[in-house]
């Protein structure tokens, strides 16, 4: 039988832990606003390959018009935004929108 050093196996679960309580990496896209629901908190964006992306809103999410804040209700079909968001089971999850107008 193999015997490990104590030390060994709470390092191990602590790896183990941080790895599972790690936060997703976000991740980037580009496109142009195709719809807004601002009631429900989600929008769908087409990218520039054509395929659409249907994004929940994060509580906490930035959304920036130009150099001032703004809320979702102020974007509009056609703006070109770059959206930073986070896949969380099958949603996506806008945490920061940037609109070029």
């Amino acid at each position: 039988m193999l015997r490990l050093p104590k030390w060994i196996v709470v390092v191990l679960a602590l790896a183990f832990l941080v790895a599972l309580a790690a936060p997703t990496m976000a991740a980037d896209t580009k496109g142009k606003i195709k719809s807004v629901a601002a009631d429900k908190q989600e929008f769908v964006l087409t990218d520039t390959a054509g395929k659409e992306w249907t994004f929940q809103m994060d509580k906490d999410a930035k959304i920036r018009l130009g150099d001032k804040d703004v809320t979702l209700k102020e974007l509009k079909a056609n703006d070109e935004v770059d959206v930073k968001y986070e896949k969380v089971g099958e949603k996506l999850i806008a945490k920061e929108i940037i609109c070029k107008k």
